[in-house]
């Protein structure tokens, strides 16, 4: 069963702070220790850090929590500083291209200015080229010095044939993470994006020359990255995410009609649904109800959401520091992560990639699995 809305409430009344850190002055130091253990996990404390001193509040926080938020603070405006300079050997690399090159998540939030870029933690760097212009991609940035982790041939193979991405890429001299995508989901399973059709509506960033995608595809992939994908334990900020796109790009009242008529062109609706069900619920995000309802005829359906709003409820819903996961939560990991699996990929190719998995015991890269859609 889902959990009941005022035990929703209590859980993540602290989230609000995100918004108007001028909450925080109220709370007490036991409010302060959970919420900064639970922030860290969460890799929402830099978040939390930069409003609180963008606000001039710095100062009335206790001096025990606020060594904390201007260490993190600290932190996120280091690795942020370390992405754009990643960003700018990436371009010199690459540039002048002759094709498309996108940003996506994370960087794509930071090159619009968008208020999500705030406290944020970067640790890759996420870009998108045209599948065609690959191989020319991937020359270029080796010549420059980046090079593909090491996996073994089956993991190898699962990236080139599988996959929407190449292997991860990583410069001896610099501390980001490249991933080079060519689409946002993978070709071969139940969701397929054509991505000519994302690329046909791209927009320019404030980083020349690198352009990110339509205001509502970014939405949509948000969505996609956290609701098909594998891991889902811990990614509220994913959600956090989403409510910021949510309120900054409503402002326009063309965009959620747009936003609801392009899940169905993508075939989106069901991870679209389920980010405005819980940004609603949780987050109090202002949907339009009309959006609301049109979402609800386009999927899923009553049946379905009948048993995959309990799971994800479960399961996305972040447990107290000093609390372990209950036992309905890791059960509702295991069917979501089966879900993930049989929505990746057909069956027979699932088989043997889960066999060879099991057969490597663990051995292989972290990475050699790549995520549902790609901060």
């Amino acid at each position: 069963m889902t959990r009941e809305p005022q035990a929703l409430a209590g859980s993540l009344t602290w989230l609000g702070a995100l918004r108007t850190p001028a909450m925080v002055s109220n709370w007490p130091l036991q409010e302060w220790e959970r919420v900064i253990r639970l922030a860290r996990r969460l890799r929402l404390l830099a978040r939390l850090a930069d409003g609180v001193f963008s606000c001039g509040l710095i100062e009335q926080v206790p001096a025990q929590p606020r060594r904390h938020l201007l260490a993190e603070l600290r932190l996120s405006r280091w690795r942020s500083a370390s992405l754009t300079w990643t960003l700018r050997q990436v371009s010199a690399a690459i540039q002048p291209a002759g094709y498309p090159c996108v940003l996506l998540k994370g960087a794509a939030y930071m090159a619009q200015g968008l208020p999500i870029a705030a406290g944020r933690l970067p640790s890759d760097l996420d870009i998108l080229v045209p599948r065609t212009a690959l191989p020319a991609a991937q020359n270029s940035l080796a010549a420059a010095g980046w090079r593909t982790v090491d996996m073994d041939e089956h993991d190898r193979l699962y990236y080139e044939d599988w996959s929407h991405e190449v292997p991860p890429m990583r410069h001896p001299r610099l501390g980001v993470e490249l991933d080079l995508h060519h689409n946002i989901l993978p070709p071969v399973g139940r969701t397929r994006i054509d991505a000519d059709a994302l690329l046909a509506r791209l927009q320019p960033s404030k980083w020349t020359p690198w352009q990110v995608l339509h205001p509502v595809d970014q939405v949509l992939h948000c969505a996609a990255h956290l609701f098909l994908d594998s891991e889902l334990r811990d990614r509220l900020r994913d959600l956090v995410d989403l409510d910021g796109l949510f309120r900054h790009f409503g402002a326009d009242v063309q965009f959620w009609p747009s936003l609801v008529e392009r899940s169905g062109e993508l075939g989106l609706a069901e991870p679209l649904a389920l980010a405005c069900h819980f940004c609603v619920r949780w987050l109090d995000t202002p949907v339009p109800q009309a959006t609301q309802l049109a979402l609800k005829k386009l999927g899923p359906g009553w049946g379905r959401r009948g048993w995959l709003l309990p799971l994800f409820d479960h399961v996305l819903m972040p447990t107290d520091p000093d609390d372990a996961p209950s036992w309905t939560a890791d059960a509702a990991a295991v069917v979501l992560l089966a879900r993930y699996h049989r929505r990746r990929l057909p069956l027979d190719m699932l088989v043997p990639h889960l066999w060879h998995k099991i057969r490597a015991g663990g051995r292989s890269d972290d990475r050699s699995e790549p995520a549902g859609a790609g901060p």
